[in-house]
């Protein structure tokens, strides 16, 4: 069996998953969830008290890349990453699939970003401890910053907005400059979260498209499909 480092340096994403009934796995993913687990087991002394019995622990396994798949945790870095904050929580439990998922997303301060309200305070003092909070500050309007108070609800909601997208492209390895689409309408309904994953997903599109990938659900898995050399019918 070969160990995660040979993994990821021969694979950059894990194989497609087609979630159906039964799930449908292929072997390379289930060497990958394998050697997942038996790091966990290595890491949490009281991994039994998650997975008891041999059953259990298989059952958990097909959980996880059902879940790995719905939340788009595919690639063998977003695992690495999640393993590495396995190993600094210094605790015997291991983690549910959503825990572990969530430490699979890096947050800004894994960037050296620093958190959305200490990146707002410094958009309004014009001082910037990173690059992404200067990006932030300048797609949202150095002159309206300058004039604003900490409690202009309305402005903090652009910041916010511009600064969850230049995470976004720190998360997706992207370079963080680059102009940043206006807000799509003015939906107060919607939190700045789903605004800035709203705009990135504009942005995702707009690249699909030049680079002539199929943006058809139907099309992509022909085309991801025969990379692997699997049949669609």
């Amino acid at each position: 069996m070969k160990a995660a480092s040979q993994l990821l340096a021969k694979m950059s994403n894990l194989p497609p998953v087609v979630v159906t009934e039964p799930v449908v796995v292929s072997l390379e993913t289930a060497e990958v969830v394998n050697d997942l687990f038996r790091r966990l087991r290595g890491i949490f002394p009281a991994w039994r008290q998650a997975w008891p019995s041999t059953e259990a622990l298989d059952a958990a396994k097909a959980e996880w890349i059902k879940e790995f798949a719905d939340e788009g945790i595919r690639t063998l870095e977003q695992i690495e990453f999640g393993i590495q904050k396995c190993r600094k929580l210094k605790k015997p439990f291991a983690p549910s699939v959503g825990e572990f998922i969530a430490m699979c997303i890096p947050g800004p301060e894994d960037f050296g970003m620093p958190l959305a309200a200490d990146a707002w305070l410094e958009a309004l003092m014009g001082t910037y401890s990173h690059d992404g909070v200067k990006i932030a500050a300048e797609a949202t309007g150095l002159f309206d910053l300058r004039g604003s108070k900490q409690e202009n609800k309305g402005l903090r909601e652009r910041f916010d907005r511009n600064y969850m997208i230049v995470l976004r492209r720190a998360q997706a390895g992207q370079r963080l400059d680059g102009k940043i689409l206006t807000g799509i309408g003015h939906d107060r309904q919607k939190t700045a979260l789903e605004l800035a994953d709203e705009l990135a997903e504009q942005e995702t599109q707009n690249r699909i498209a030049k680079q002539g990938i199929p943006a058809d659900g139907k099309s992509a898995r022909e085309l991801l499909m025969a990379k692997f050399g699997k049949r669609t019918s």
